[in-house]
């Protein structure tokens, strides 16, 4: 089974093969367990909870992938998160398998240059 790190790294590795050049994903490193001072310095630079682990700039607009395991669900704050997002005009898509986030590029217009192969 494939963990959400592994997922994560997998993604990644997949755009930087199947976007063009000046299609740019990031990786938001929102998650993973903070200490209350360190958790508190990020909130006050900022740091959104729940903003989707993905980001990809294309045509001067951001398109966010939320990245699951096979079971992972949204958490709450993701989902406050995510429909703040879109009512800003900023779509999500979460995504549990490879074929998913190449259907939501897709499916918002994004230009691929490889597609996921198994």
């Amino acid at each position: 089974m494939t963990t959400e790190y592994d997922f994560h790294r997998i993604v990644m590795s997949y755009l930087s093969k199947a976007l063009p050049e000046d299609v740019i994903p990031f990786h938001s490193p929102n998650g993973g367990y903070r200490r209350a001072s360190e958790a508190g310095r990020l909130k006050a630079m900022g740091v959104i909870p729940g903003l989707p682990d993905v980001g990809v700039v294309n045509g001067g607009k951001i398109f966010w992938l939320e990245l699951k395991a096979a079971k992972g669900r949204i958490s709450p704050a993701q989902a406050y998160c995510h429909r703040r997002l879109e009512a800003a005009g900023s779509p999500v898509s979460v995504c549990k398998t490879l074929e998913d986030v190449e259907a939501a590029l897709i499916h918002a217009g994004i230009p691929i240059r490889a597609r996921v192969t198994r």
